[in-house]
């Protein structure tokens, strides 16, 4: 079994939209299984509940948007944060796709002590995340849910 793990869909969504749904907290409160009603808690510190056991979980989310990547280091509190799961977006014109898309990529690496249970959970989570990703992007369904009425997604209208 592999110690990483990637998963990718081709989005019709712009750069911008697609990185600000995958790297703000009303974002990722619409697609992140592990971090279930994502807050921030302090600037780029992240916290939710997993769907998956109920437990709380910190995530902090660093964002280099001029190469469409965001890097999570997650863990339980903030001594044992781990980055161990990067976003990229990639405008889909630089690979041949139609202006106005682009790729976006969730990458998982395995650590020394995650069983296998635990890391085929993380696997087939990320197999659902994507999805919901790429179908909030395209349906607009995380508009209105940015900082003062800017929306994460497509055009920043109210939901």
């Amino acid at each position: 079994m592999s110690d990483v793990h990637a998963v990718a869909r081709l989005c019709r969504t712009s750069v911008p939209d697609a990185l600000a749904l995958l790297s703000q907290a009303p974002g990722l409160a619409q697609w992140n299984l592990g971090l279930w009603r994502t807050r921030e808690v302090k600037l780029g510190l992240l916290s939710g509940e997993s769907l998956f056991g109920g437990g709380s979980g910190l995530a902090r989310v660093q964002i280099d948007a001029a190469r469409g990547l965001i890097d999570y280091a997650v863990g339980a509190d903030e001594q044992s944060l781990v980055p161990r799961i990067q976003a990229r977006v990639q405008a889909g014109a630089e690979l041949g796709h139609a202006p106005g898309t682009c790729v976006v990529t969730l990458l998982a690496w395995r650590t020394a002590g995650m069983d296998d249970s635990r890391w085929q959970r993380l696997m087939a989570a990320h197999e659902v995340e994507i999805e919901l990703i790429r179908c909030q992007l395209e349906s607009g369904a995380s508009e209105g849910t940015g900082e003062g009425g800017k929306g994460i997604g497509r055009g920043g209208g109210a939901a």
